[in-house]
């Protein structure tokens, strides 16, 4: 048995001003209209994950939900799915495979996921990535129907199955 959430997303609330970052917003909010899959790079404390989440909070009419997935804490490549899932609100009670709960849970959606510090999880995270963008084959280019994935690591990662993936360095 799944129990759904009824949250439209998790992401944080802005507590300082944002400044002096306006065209790497727009060009985060251009790679994710053209590509399900964007990856923000650069070293640590750059801003990559300030960066993603201000992207995607002018994305918020354009999805029913968007979701932070802070991994930072997470040493366990094996429990990337749940830590999505339990982010989302998703609770499953069967015996299926997360990945597999998440991926049905998440497909009729217009979700973004923003997956960050995934630098120590990368193959997990690319497997995540392209099981659930896999779910919406048909939303190849992009739409406001279909899901987007934005990640936060410090070295480009590569999804073996989504051909739109975009990186893009920051600092």
């Amino acid at each position: 048995m799944v129990v759904a959430p009824s949250r439209a997303g998790n992401l944080p609330a802005e507590l300082t001003s944002f400044v002096g970052r306006r065209r790497e917003v727009a060009e985060v909010r251009r790679l994710l209209s053209m590509s399900r899959l964007v990856t923000l790079t650069g070293v640590g404390g750059v801003g990559k994950t300030r960066l993603a989440l201000r992207a995607a909070s002018e994305f918020r009419r354009a999805f029913e939900a968007i979701w932070l997935v802070d991994l930072a804490g997470l040493t366990d490549p094996s429990l990337v799915a749940q830590t999505v899932a339990a982010t989302v609100g998703l609770r499953d009670r069967s015996a299926r495979a997360p990945l597999s709960v998440l991926s049905d849970f998440l497909a009729p959606q217009r979700v973004l996921l923003v997956l960050d510090n995934c630098e120590h999880l990368l193959d997990a995270c690319a497997v995540l990535a392209d099981a659930l963008l896999r779910q919406h084959r048909s939303c190849e280019s992009w739409r406001p129907a279909g899901s987007r994935c934005a990640s936060t690591v410090s070295s480009p990662w590569r999804s073996r199955y989504a051909a739109t993936q975009q990186d893009y360095p920051i600092g």
